[in-house]
């Protein structure tokens, strides 16, 4: 099964379930469990673990039935080390579902919260009948300006990117 069709099945049923806020938040909170515990990831995928140990392991999260199915069988076809992959098509889905376009902003240094509403009024026209949201990393490579990324496509305002303009046409 392909990681598409991994994040499918699992958004195929939290839809039908109504139950995506909650296995987003499960999904959430699983991937920054993971990321704290990598070895748990090696440890449910290795095949010298029984698959009845593995199974125990994930029936001790607290999480929904569902998602708990949906690790369980990652678990058995030694899948789990997927999950960051099928958790970036779940959560494109789900913010497609919940019309929410979330925007990546890059910027040289911190973005006060005015300069972020600012940012939002700007940039919500064009995505119209869907909630804004804005993640900010800092990006100390900038040297100034902002860079946003969306699905992949990037609008590069930066003050690197300006100068790189400048020197092409010079």
């Amino acid at each position: 099964m392909s990681i598409s069709n991994y994040a499918k099945a699992l958004f195929s049923i939290a839809k039908d379930e109504q139950k995506i806020d909650t296995l987003t938040y499960h999904f959430d909170d699983f991937k920054d469990t993971i990321e704290k515990n990598p070895s748990w990831v090696t440890l449910m995928d290795s095949p010298m673990v029984s698959f009845t140990d593995k199974l125990k392991m994930i029936e001790s999260l607290e999480y929904d039935n569902s998602f708990l199915a949906f690790l369980k069988m990652l678990a058995e076809k030694h899948n789990i080390h997927l999950y960051q992959e099928i958790y970036n098509e779940w959560t494109l889905l789900s913010r497609v579902y919940q019309k929410i376009a979330h925007l990546h902003i890059y910027s040289a240094k911190p973005v006060s919260k005015e300069v972020e509403e600012n940012i939002k009024k700007a940039i919500s026209p064009r995505f119209p009948n869907q909630t804004v949201s804005l993640h900010i990393t800092i990006d100390p490579m900038l040297l100034g300006g902002l860079k946003i990324v969306y699905q992949g496509q990037s609008l590069d305002h930066s003050v690197a990117r300006e100068i790189e303009e400048l020197y092409t046409t010079i």
